[in-house]
């Protein structure tokens, strides 16, 4: 190719005792094309190479050259066809359209019996993929492969397009359903779950009926895979009318009316699907009474059966002409249904074990099923039952090797969707597999392969790298080789060990194949990479100072085999050389990872306020990453020896920041850029102090602040701080020994709701109301979580209009109606939401957060924290999350950073590096309801606070489809569904709550793994 060389060997065989020597001319090289030496000598028996060069303007060629041997009267000729190509490697595109796509997907795709998990679009040539749990759909291109966009979708889960494919429905793990354009790929519009019909309705899953009506699978009870879902509904989108339709054995789990369908499904639903034209719903039953039922989307009539096999309706497969159903039947059998009738047809055996199959598919014209295992996927038809052929499956080690599911193993995509050319997609480990079905292997089933990884997995652009893996097969196909489009040398094969030299790549990674003789082949997605590869840098912001800990992850970074930093590596920060403070060979840990992830830690140096790049490099090659770290203004810092602060609160009054020190109020002037005098809080007689939570009431007139050891409130005016009034909280809990205050919020009227921890563990009653004109005591009856000591994190915050304070009762989400005491507890939907005590309000009085959730201030689920594989390593949060005035930005602290997270739908827009460490106390972050100046408190003790400049960080894009009027909407879901104290909580947590067993810590996230 042009820019490049390539040799040829001239050699001399003598004949008949020829003895003379030779001289051999070259004829017909093209304009551009050099040889050297450009002629040459040669004695009967030697030879010599010939180097033919392309320059770099050198014409596309494809033809002859003529070398002439003379030799006195004699002349010989030999020709060599020359290429010349004007393209270079720009790009490691596999030549096959079997293959695997990294989308950086988080979900565990096996854990779930989602049968839509992916659609096919005709009109756009597209795959839509849903990823529940790091809030997307990604959209990849059939013709392409490659990824073409990633829609926001908070907890995107079961999916379906209109007949005409101009729109998808999307159900969410929230509940909410979601519409997308898919012309645009932009979401159109968002139904709230809690206003899904008359009395809301939980949504799953969403399949679109012939009529307009669209089939939600109800969110279900506990496990989805598990524990399968109590009901479904036909809702009709234009008038917002709904049927729901319970199981017998579900219908105890309904409030509100339904109809009760298949009588004989005695547990949940598992399987879920509609037919091909869109007017029958088919469910099976999640537990082994094997129920197959079919209801009539515009009637309800219904008709059931009883299937055979072992929990063969969780998984239901209707072949696109609407004839068949098909179920797996333990171990190794298919079961074929009229789907009209639901007569069985036929029983046969296939290859493999179809418990643990990913999935069963049928081909787009109806003929053939497609049974996968570990690695093949066997074809069979649908007149003949008969295997047809076959063709290898993708195996991709994931990070829980050797787990399986109720949908088969983890290692290979669920094949739930199809083009119009045999090409099945479906979703597996971090991305999407592809597999071509338009020419099958018909003759004997070949070498199948798992996954292996080479060592070394990096080398030059150019290639010549000699590198092993585990190939373990006789019947290699030596010259089918190939890194991404190019093909290798095959070098030895011993001992189950494939060596092979690398030829020319692109920058990046590249597929490896290796192909059999006998149709086989072997895939290694990502295995190789040109160069080092950069997959993210994180932080991707800095405070200008620096000093703070950057990751950068990627392939190449250095050997596989290393234990220490390796030489040659460097990364630099816009320019600068930053300090390398380790090197991760395997940033995924001990267990298989799914890629060869590396990582390496800097310290990010000193920049100035702007975007710069990033670059990382060594002995094979670099790489950079523009834009990837941000300097915003560096911090302001207000070091206070001995102080041991725990939460501050913002007076927009008075313009100042008050802290809670062990016996004291701490307080600080962001104007004056210093600390002005504490305000002295007298400790009760006999007792000692340790001065906690921290509140302001709405008009500024009454300061509210919960002692942690003398077990007693605080009440004072901010204008006259001499005068303070002290509370008992000991007569409301009969444990009062044990039992202390931690989080306060106090109204105009002087009254503080409060929660409280007990040290003997118990969850005794823990949160409170103190009116400070009686003194007297009410209690919401409301157990604390009973962690002990741990609870002290409770928290609690009130409305800016006095007429809502919220609590999160470690992940129990619920609001208390200032003018009646009643509560309204958050929506609830699947893995909502144990595992922290966080909880802030918006000043904007529109978003909430708690326990990583989000939510509107009417406690509709919005999302949750959303972060890749990637992001959930190397960081710990602490407690103090806080959001932005409008609540587009969520602010979440870690012990050495802050992330900041999109506040409407959970994602990961920055990572702020800083050169300190945020305290760990309580409530590590101070807002001023104004905008994104924040205050944090640093050091193990508290002993400190830093200013931070964030007001340079972008609010992401305005979400139409998330307008609401709040007030309206707050007061029709109070009137309808609040409920006395008692009855509200002890029913849900009664049923619901273990915290023992459900109770985790940060910073573990409740989606994430």
């Amino acid at each position: 190719m042009i820019g490049s060389s390539n040799a040829v060997t001239v050699s001399v065989t003598a004949a008949n005792g020829f003895s003379s020597e030779i001289s051999v001319q070259m004829t017909g090289l093209p304009s551009g094309v050099s040889a050297f030496p450009p002629s040459l000598s040669l004695a009967p028996g030697g030879s010599q190479l010939i180097t033919l060069s392309a320059a770099a303007s050198a014409p596309a060629f494809s033809g002859s050259i003529t070398f002439t041997g003379t030799a006195g009267s004699l002349i010989h000729t030999a020709k060599v066809i020359l290429s010349v190509s004007t393209d270079s490697v720009t790009a490691n595109t596999p030549r096959s359209r079997t293959r695997y796509v990294r989308t950086d997907a988080t979900t565990e795709y096996f854990g779930s019996l989602n049968a839509h998990w992916i659609v096919y679009n005709p009109n756009t040539s597209q795959f839509y993929v849903s990823d529940p749990q790091s809030n997307h759909v990604f959209v990849l291109d059939a013709t392409t492969e490659k990824e073409v966009a990633s829609i926001s979708v908070p907890g995107a889960y079961g999916m379906d397009d209109t007949p005409d494919h101009n729109t998808l429905y999307v159900g969410t793990e929230i509940g909410d359903v979601y519409t997308i354009d898919t012309a645009s790929n932009t979401v159109s519009k968002r139904y709230i779950a809690s206003q899904i019909g008359p009395n809301g309705f939980h949504a799953l899953s969403a399949l679109v009926l012939s009529n307009g009506d669209v089939a939600l699978l109800g969110a279900a009870g506990g496990i989805p895979s598990v524990d399968g879902s109590p009901s479904f509904a036909v809702w009709s989108p234009t008038q917002n009318s709904i049927t729901v339709y319970a199981t017998a054995y579900g219908a105890g789990q309904i409030s509100g009316p339904f109809m009760l369908v298949c009588g004989n499904l005695m547990g949940n639903i598992g399987g879920f699907v509609r037919s091909p034209d869109r007017t029958k719903i088919i469910i099976g039953s999640i537990d082994s009474d094997d129920t197959l039922c079919q209801i009539d989307g515009s009637t309800g009539q219904n008709s059931s059966v009883t299937a055979e096999g072992s929990f063969s309706t969780t998984h239901i497969t209707i072949s696109p002409d609407g004839k068949y159903i098909i179920l797996p039947s333990y171990p190794n059998q298919v079961i074929v249904y009229n789907a009209q009738t639901l007569n069985q047809i036929s029983t046969f055996n296939v290859s493999g074990d179809v418990s643990s199959a990913v999935g069963l598919a049928v081909s787009a014209d109806s003929s053939t099923l497609f049974v996968s295992s570990e690695v093949f996927v066997y074809a069979y038809s649908l007149t003949t039952y008969q295997q047809i052929g076959w063709t290898p499956n993708i195996f991709l080690t994931t990070d829980f090797v050797g787990e399986m599911s109720a949908v088969g193993p983890i290692d290979n995509p669920d094949l739930q969707a199809v083009d119009g050319t045999g090409l099945f997609a479906g979703p597996m480990e971090e991305g999407v597999g592809f597999i071509d079905t338009s020419a099958l292997q018909t003759g004997p089933v070949g070498t199948g392969f798992t996954n292996a990884y080479p060592n070394p997995a990096s080398g030059p652009l150019s290639g010549g790298t000699q590198t092993q893996w585990s190939g373990q097969t006789t019947t290699l196909n030596n010259n089918k080789i190939y890194f991404g489009s190019q093909t290798a040398t095959f070098d030895s094969l011993s001992d189950g060990l494939l060596t092979a030299t690398t030829p020319e790549g692109a920058p990046g990674p590249a597929d490896i194949y290796a192909y059999t003789t006998d149709g086989g082949v072997q895939i290694i997605p990502e295995g190789f990479s040109y160069g080092p590869t950069i997959l993210e840098v994180t932080p991707n912001a800095s405070t200008a100072e620096g000093g703070g800990t950057g990751v950068l992850y990627g392939y190449g970074l250095g050997p596989l085999t290393a234990t220490s930093i390796p030489s040659g590596l460097q990364v630099t920060v816009g320019g600068n050389p930053a300090v390398i403070t380790g090197f991760n060979p395997s940033a995924y840990g001990v267990v298989a990872p799914p890629f060869q992830l590396e990582a390496v830690t800097y310290t990010i140096p000193a920049g100035t306020v702007g975007s710069v790049n990033v670059t990382v490099s060594n002995s094979v090659g670099s790489a950079t990453q523009p834009g990837a770290m941000t300097y915003l203004p560096a911090t302001q810092q207000f070091p206070l020896a001995g102080a041991q602060l725990v939460q501050g609160i913002y007076d927009s009054y008075d313009d100042q920041y008050y802290f809670t020190d062990a016996n004291q109020v701490q307080v600080f002037s962001l104007s004056q850029g210093q600390w002005l005098s504490p305000i002295p809080i007298p400790a009760p007689v006999g007792s000692t102090q340790r001065l906690w939570g921290i509140a302001l009431s709405p008009d500024g007139s009454k300061l509210a602040i919960s002692d942690a050891m003398a077990g007693v409130i605080y009440v004072l005016d901010p204008s006259n701080p001499s005068s303070v009034n002290t509370y008992s909280i000991g007569s409301s809990n009969p444990n009062a020994a044990y039992t202390f205050p931690c989080g306060v919020a106090i109204s105009d009227a002087g009254n503080v709701y409060f929660a409280v921890f007990d040290l003997d563990g118990t969850g005794d009653q823990g949160f409170f109301k103190l009116n400070t004109s009686t003194g007297a005591v009410t209690s919401y009856g409301v157990d604390n979580p009973g962690l002990g000591a741990t609870d002290a994190n409770l928290r609690t915050v009130i409305s800016s209009d006095n007429t809502r304070v919220y609590f999160n009762d470690d992940g129990y989400v619920f609001s208390i109606d200032t003018a009646t005491d009643k509560i309204l507890s958050a929506s609830d939907f699947p893995g909502c939401c144990y595992g922290d005590y966080d909880l802030t309000l918006a000043s904007g009085q529109q978003e909430f957060e708690a326990s990583s959730f989000l939510y509107d201030a009417n406690l509709d689920a919005e999302s949750f924290y959303a972060l890749n594989d990637r992001e959930v390593l190397n960081i710990s949060y602490v407690y103090g999350a806080k959001l932005d005035p409008d609540g587009s930005l969520l602010f979440q602290p870690s012990t050495n950073g802050i992330d900041v997270l999109d506040g409407r739908l959970g994602n990961l827009l920055t990572r702020l590096a800083l050169p300190l460490a945020l305290s760990t106390n309580y409530d590590a972050l101070v807002d001023d309801g104004k905008d994104t100046t924040l205050i944090a408190i640093t050091g193990a003790t508290g002993n400190g606070i830093a200013v931070l400049n964030l007001t340079s960080i972008s609010e992401p894009t305005p979400l139409p489809y998330m307008k609401r009027s709040f007030a309206s909407a707050y007061l029709q879901s109070l009137s309808a569904s609040s409920k006395t104290n008692a009855e509200s909580v002890y029913g849900r947590r009664g049923t619901s709550l273990s915290h023992s067993v459900k109770h985790v810590t940060r910073p573990n996230f409740p989606r994430l793994r």
